[in-house]
């Protein structure tokens, strides 16, 4: 039997949690029935070596960069990739830029999307075609996909909260309509797309993050750790890309506080992110009188070794789809701390797991106070989580059933 050849959509192999949940998914294909092509929009990350050998990759041929197109980097990214080669592509940046300026909120997103839109027409199609195209990283490689991919069948991740942000249905249900299935990682995920599109409802199958305890395990096992070795107070760690979504500014009041009270706590950022966000949100800590509490440790293909030696893990979002870190983390045993965001209940368990706060700097505080002043509530998560049976492969199956 012929292989099924398949195109998995991408953009980087950046140590983040789309990244991490495909290198799962990929630890437990048939590569014996799947021909698998990646189609990155730059080959770039620390996870580009942990692609499978079975795993060909290729680049997109020309404006990858838009890929990576954000509301900080827009003047620069469209005029060196557009304005440069054609002066009179400003006739058609300027109308996206004055609507852009002059609405907030879902409008502005809406402007924003139809300007990616407009200029992802631009790139240059894929000659092969496929049976099957995937695409893995959300919503600009599903239009991508839908617009530039020829293939047989086509499958869409999604992996965000589809109503957090607010997005413009009319765009969303036209591309949702031209894929074959619509994949969400959570029961919430899934609802929350259902109830907002529910034409598209039939099209939609929950296929959890794949997870691999023994791997995560394994690695925790080695690797570096902290380097402030000296220190002896407890140590609070956050996974992810630095940007407004996760919310580290909210912290910062938070360890105002702690330090007021003469609590020796540290906080620890893994992970890269939006430059011009980390630049402020460091002034801010400065400012806060708090700069070395909050330490960044940068990005690293084994956080694990990190977790292993964190006391509480945190995920101080203000809204997340399913986020990878906090399902390590339970897999390793920790205190959790996480905000109220659209899965945090079913991934918690609905506080059984950990605590669960408000989406705010106080409900920060009140949430990690019940974790610093209480060891035996700590003790509790620790051992109901050491008895829990983590790892679920056969999630794949599912995507066998949709993909065939």
């Amino acid at each position: 039997m012929s292989k099924i050849k398949t195109l998995v959509v991408g953009i980087t192999m950046n140590c983040a949690g789309t990244e991490k949940s495909f290198l799962s998914f990929l630890s437990c294909l048939d590569f014996d029935r799947y021909d698998v092509t990646l189609l990155l929009a730059k080959r770039e990350g620390l996870l580009l070596d942990q692609l499978p050998k079975e795993v060909k990759v290729i680049l997109i041929e020309k404006y990858g960069d838009l890929f990576l197109l954000s509301g900080k980097n827009a003047a620069k990214n469209l005029f060196s990739n557009f304005v440069r080669e054609n002066p009179l592509t400003l006739f058609e940046i300027f109308p996206y830029f004055v609507g852009s300026a002059l609405t907030r909120g879902a409008r502005r997103a809406s402007i924003a999307t139809k300007m990616w839109l407009h200029f992802m027409q631009k790139i240059p199609a894929i000659n092969d075609e496929y049976d099957l195209a995937v695409a893995y990283w959300g919503d600009r490689t599903m239009f991508y996909m839908c617009d530039k991919v020829k293939a047989k069948k086509k499958i869409a991740w999604l992996h965000f909260d589809y109503a957090n942000p607010p997005r413009d249905d009319d765009i969303y249900r036209a591309y949702f309509s031209r894929c074959d299935k619509v994949v969400t990682v959570s029961e919430p995920i899934h609802r929350s797309l259902c109830d907002k599109l529910p034409d598209i409802a039939p099209r939609c199958v929950m296929i959890e993050n794949i997870t691999n305890p023994k791997q995560i395990w394994d690695l925790a096992l080695r690797g570096e750790s902290y380097p402030d070795h000296h220190f002896h107070g407890k140590r609070i760690l956050t996974i992810g890309r630095i940007g407004e979504q996760k919310g580290l500014d909210l912290v910062i009041p938070v360890l105002k506080r702690l330090r007021d009270e003469g609590r020796d706590v540290r906080w620890y950022v893994l992970g890269d992110g939006e430059p011009e966000y980390k630049e402020w949100l460091s002034g801010q800590l400065v400012d806060a009188g708090v700069a070395d509490m909050m330490l960044f440790l940068g990005t690293t293909t084994n956080p694990y070794s990190y977790l292993r030696d964190c006391d509480i893990y945190a995920q101080p979002s203000r809204h997340e789809g399913k986020p990878i870190a906090v399902e390590e983390a339970k897999i390793m045993y920790k205190p959790i701390l996480a905000t109220n965001y659209l899965s945090a209940s079913e991934q918690l368990d609905g506080g059984k797991l950990g605590v669960i706060c408000d989406i705010s700097s106080d409900g920060i505080y009140d949430g990690l106070i019940k974790l610093l002043d209480s060891p035996a509530l700590c003790d509790k998560f620790t051992d109901t989580l050491a008895h829990m049976k983590f790892g679920n492969s056969e999630e794949i199956e599912k995507f066998y059933r949709i993909a065939e």
